[in-house]
């Protein structure tokens, strides 16, 4: 495995190129883009600081604006060591399309976790479902995967799945175990060394006062884009062991912490657990990022999956409505919206969505094509605005961040904006209130199912 990354500053007009830096400094007000697994090069590295450049900042003063640039991570596709933090943090994890699930074992938690994520495919006959999972164990290899497997084949047997198909399965599972420890890339580590350790330490590498060093996180703000939401959670986890480790008190960890602004497009991580102010901004139609949970994912494939069969039906009303909402707290602090950009779904259906769903982060209204598009682009310009704005209203001692309800704001007296923020919110609770009792729902068939198959 190679792992390797740079840091860039991106120069500005008139010359809109990079220059390498090796770190950050810790007092400085800054912006740093940590975007997905594609940024290989140099070109995209100088666009995605460009678009920063031209998009946010140029309703501000000079700001130092920093890119990370992947340049070679062999890592296996779809970035596992991101699933496998996922399931580890007890978030289900769902095989996708063209994707590997990830579930995380130990010899404590695996009845569990059989039960809850991989009983239910054999249940509904999806034994293929079961082939994608990456299963990862932490603990006696022999032990967990041995009970494991005793699991797959009983119940298999129990379900009367031909004799081919369950050694089938049980040989995938085989070739999809490997150990925890195959799954912890240094990169992250490294990159926290070079940008956020200097906001908690002084030059001789000792913690500083509580009060610089809160004006230190509060003048850092990420930018990041499907993957990089991942390594901001790694990064996370590092400063806050290191910050434990220079003596800061549990209460003096999570403030300064609480500092740190995380705007992430499209963000393929565990959601509504960050300690860093994260906010999140996707659509329904990007298929690749997770959800808060799994139940939401669900809930919102099957909504599109009768969409498709809708439209190829012929039906007029094949259209699903899901208003754009905001879903706070355990739920992600995370403004979704149906669809993003325009498409010619009038006459292809919903199946044809561009992958720019995905991968197309603009903070310019001007390029979110839909009217939701354009209402997620402002959100998130404006939360980077004010997050920059507070980063350097400092000088008179720490100002905390603002709250989500007030960093979404054009101004101080934008009521409009607000109450289109308030309303997301109640589009949200109403939303939630669906995903509940789809949960009841999809939970008392297969209750019903189990009982009929133990009969």
């Amino acid at each position: 495995m190679v792992e390797d990354f740079r840091i860039y500053q991106f120069v500005p007009a008139p010359f809109n190129d990079l220059e390498q830096v090796d770190s950050i400094p810790g007092d400085q007000v800054c912006t740093v883009y940590i975007g997905g697994n594609g940024i290989v090069n140099e070109q995209r590295a100088t666009r995605l600081g460009a678009m920063v450049e031209y998009e946010v900042l140029r309703d501000l003063w000079p700001v130092p604006n920093y890119v990370v640039m992947y340049d070679s991570l062999t890592i296996a596709e779809n970035r596992p060591e991101r699933l496998v933090a996922f399931s580890k943090e007890g978030n289900d994890v769902l095989p996708r399309h063209n994707m590997s699930s990830a579930i995380y074992m130990t010899e404590k938690n695996l009845d569990n976790v059989f039960r809850r994520k991989v009983l239910p495919f054999l249940v509904n006959g999806d034994s293929k479902a079961v082939s994608k999972i990456q299963f990862v164990y932490d603990g006696d290899s022999e032990e967990i995967i041995s009970r494991l497997l005793d699991k797959i084949w009983q119940f298999m047997e129990q379900l009367n799945f031909p004799f081919p198909e369950i050694l089938s399965t049980v040989g995938a599972v085989v070739a999809h175990s490997q150990p925890y420890e195959d799954f912890s890339p240094e990169y992250p580590y490294e990159m926290f060394n070079k940008i956020l350790l200097p906001r908690i330490t002084n030059e001789n590498g000792m913690r500083l006062p509580i009060d610089t060093a809160l004006r230190r996180a509060r003048g850092i703000n990420f930018i990041c884009l499907c993957h990089g939401a991942h390594v901001m959670h790694v990064m996370e986890q590092k400063m806050t062991d290191t910050m434990r480790e220079l003596g800061y008190t549990p209460n003096e960890i999570r403030r300064v912490m609480s500092q740190v602004l995380v705007v992430a497009f499209a963000p393929s991580c565990a959601l509504g657990q960050s300690k860093f102010q994260f906010i999140g901004f996707t659509s329904a139609y990007d298929h690749i990022v997770d959800m808060p949970n799994n139940w939401i994912y669900k809930y919102i494939k099957e909504n599109c999956t009768k969409e498709v069969i809708m439209f190829n039906e012929g039906s007029p009303d094949w259209k699903w409505n899901m208003p754009p909402m905001f879903l706070g707290g355990r739920n992600g602090n995370t403004f979704v919206v149906k669809q993003r950009f325009k498409y010619p779904n009038e006459t292809t259906g919903p199946n044809k969505i561009s992958g720019d769903e995905h991968n197309d982060a603009h903070f310019d209204p001007e390029y979110g094509a839909t009217n939701d598009g354009q209402l997620l682009a402002l959100l998130a310009h404006n939360v980077l605005i004010n997050g920059i704005r507070n980063s350097f209203d400092q000088d008179n001692g720490f100002k905390p961040m603002p709250p989500i309800e007030d960093l979404v704001l054009n101004d101080i007296n934008d009521d409009n904006t607000r109450n289109i923020f308030m309303k997301m919110v109640v589009n949200g609770n109403e939303f939630m209130g669906k995903v509940y009792k789809y949960i009841e729902d999809t939970q008392q068939i297969h209750m019903l199912h189990s009982q009929h198959i133990k009969r």
